[in-house]
């Protein structure tokens, strides 16, 4: 009997280290994933095209906004170099799977950088975005996937406001922003492929305003 429990409490120290072990091992993987170097928005080369669709009117609006890289690279999307300021230190797994590891956060940041069109403005210094006040929180999931190489990076990044703003006058029911990042193909850097923003407003309660803004960035070939 005083065998089968020495047994037991061995098995259980073991089942306890391989769980420590295996937390510890989630926080490195992000910590790795967040080490990834940026790939400087001077060295991007193609456009970014930015598509938005404004409901809430007689009809839907639809801008395309197209943008040359090598003539306006401070208009290049929000860097990966950020994501480590946007996460911060809170953040915890959430899910695991092949290849695939998600880990949640709150913030009170974005990422520095161009988000959304002329109709949506989220340009950030990297602390609050401009449009919003230091009391607004963001619910953040950080998606890690694994490269070809077998090295571990942020795939996606989304942002969602925690809760509506505002008053009877004005209020943002919803604010969603997602990254898409991706290595780039001749270096080893990260490059930001595409943003998305979500926006519902409402105005003196029948005024209603739905924004959805995209920007992908369609890369050519370095010279």
């Amino acid at each position: 009997m005083g065998m089968a429990i020495m047994k037991m409490k061995a098995l259980a120290c073991l089942v306890f280290l391989a769980g420590a072990s295996g937390a510890a091992a989630h926080d490195a993987l992000l910590t790795q994933a967040l080490s990834r170097p940026a790939l400087p928005a001077g060295e991007l080369h193609g456009s970014l095209r930015t598509t938005t669709i404004v409901r809430g009117g007689k009809e839907p609006e639809t801008e395309v906004e197209t943008v040359d890289l090598d003539k306006s690279p401070d208009k290049a999307l929000a860097s990966y170099a950020e994501l480590g300021n946007v996460i911060g230190s809170d953040a915890h797994l959430v899910s695991q799977a092949a290849g695939r590891t998600v880990y949640a956060f709150t913030t009170r940041r974005l990422p520095r950088g161009r988000t959304g069109g002329s109709y949506v403005h989220a340009d950030s210094d990297g602390n609050d975005s401009d449009d919003l006040s230091d009391d607004d929180l963001f619910n953040g999931e950080a998606e890690v996937s694994i490269d070809a190489q077998g090295e571990p990076f942020i795939s996606h990044l989304d942002l969602h406001l925690a809760k509506p703003k505002g008053n009877l006058l004005a209020r943002t029911k919803k604010i969603n922003v997602s990254y898409a990042f991706a290595p780039n193909a001749t270096k080893e850097a990260m490059v930001t492929t595409a943003v998305s923003v979500h926006v519902d407003v409402r105005a003196l309660l029948f005024v209603h305003r739905d924004v959805h803004a995209e920007s992908v960035l369609l890369a050519d070939a370095p010279p």
